[in-house]
């Protein structure tokens, strides 16, 4: 009987010595997470498969605090793609029907900038996904949740084939969009972009967005600027392989997000740093703009003809005297909407527009109105 205890004693002494050196195994795994940060190479790769635009206030990104700390002026060209949440109307169009009839089912039902969401109960994703529920209605009628100026709303249209037997609501609709813009600045990992926001092409409006991506992009040629005719900058992205970083907002003062920290490290670690100036610091005269177009960074002279306190986009008023940049672009171009602009050694604002009919002179916003949501 004494052996038996002796055994049950000796299980338990040794199930207690397991438990504490678990314990301490723990411990140490734990510690050695914070010391390093708890973020690695690893830790920080970027997928848009993680990539979920929840809502993301820029006051919470970048509080009044970044006033009070240095932070990167960048000016690089970057590849911008961006996911609609749900899929965006563009314009409700008419076709000829089976019967050769002009006909267009969502008249008067849907408009441009609503976001259908789902289609019968079908969640909708993507373009394919709402001809794919029309496809399969047969004719019969369908629902539709969709979003309207923020509000939630649902309709019903009945589809119609046209003359190839295909039925179609007669809605024209995108599910992403995509391009060329420069980042402004870099605060850790965060940044801010194009000093304006990502709208639809085809109908001015803001994008309104569930995942989006910046992508490391190789400006292989500059289309030069002319009298109304406005250049642009034309670049290699690799959409499947080259994401540098993740959108977590799309606002009417340009894009936010933060970007993969290893990439940070490597592309700026010995990059100059400045402060942000606020827009009453902002006047008249010299300044810079600051480009990596060419993948290294050049500073361009500006000079500030008209400073505008009152606006909340176009700030300045500034035309290019660089000789250099006159020659490289012919002056603004798209693409180069972010471009920041350096003047007394801090960050006042970002390039934004060109003038159509003088591209040697642009606008661009203060660095104040970028931040505000």
């Amino acid at each position: 009987m004494n052996r038996f205890w002796k055994v049950l004693l000796g299980i338990l002494i040794g199930d207690l010595i397991l438990a504490v050196g678990v314990w301490f195994l723990c411990t140490a795994v734990d510690s050695k997470r914070i010391v390093s940060g708890s973020m690695t190479d690893s830790d920080t790769s970027l997928t848009m498969e993680d990539s979920v635009m929840n809502k993301v206030w820029k006051s919470d990104m970048f509080s009044d605090e970044i006033y009070d700390r240095t932070v990167i002026p960048s000016g690089e060209a970057v590849g911008i793609y961006l996911k609609t949440d749900g899929v965006m109307v563009v314009d409700v169009c008419s076709f000829k029907n089976i019967d050769g009839k002009t006909c267009c089912p969502s008249e008067d039902i849907l408009q441009a900038g609503d976001y259908i969401v789902s289609a019968n109960g079908e969640e909708i994703g993507r373009r394919s996904d709402l001809l794919d529920v029309v496809a399969r209605c047969e004719g019969k009628t369908v629902t539709l949740d969709y979003v309207r100026d923020g509000v939630n709303a649902t309709c019903e249209v009945t589809p119609e084939q046209n003359e190839s037997g295909n039925y179609l609501l007669g809605a024209w609709i995108k599910d992403d969009v995509s391009g060329i813009g420069t980042i402004t600045f870099i605060d850790g990992v965060n940044f801010m972009a194009l000093g304006h926001s990502v709208s639809d092409s085809d109908t001015g409006l803001i994008m309104r967005c569930s995942t989006g991506g910046i992508y490391t992009t190789n400006i292989t040629h500059i289309s030069r600027s002319h009298s109304s005719e406005p250049g642009k900058l034309q670049g290699s992205i690799a959409y499947r392989q080259d994401l540098i970083g993740i959108i977590d907002g799309n606002s009417n003062s340009g894009i936010f997000g933060h970007l993969d920290m290893s990439y940070c490290n490597g592309k700026y670690a010995s990059a100059e740093k400045m402060y942000i100036a606020h827009g009453d610091d902002v006047h008249e005269g010299t300044a810079y703009i600051y480009s990596r177009m060419s993948g290294e960074l050049h500073r361009y002279e500006v000079e500030i003809e008209h400073v505008d306190h009152k606006t909340q986009d176009k700030n300045m008023e500034f035309c290019v005297v660089d000789d250099e940049l006159l020659q490289l672009t012919g002056g603004v171009v798209q693409g180069m909407s972010g471009s920041p602009i350096i003047q007394d050694g801090r960050i006042i604002g970002a390039v934004t527009h060109v003038f159509v009919d003088d591209p040697t002179r642009g606008y661009g916003i203060f660095i104040e109105n970028m931040l505000a949501e």
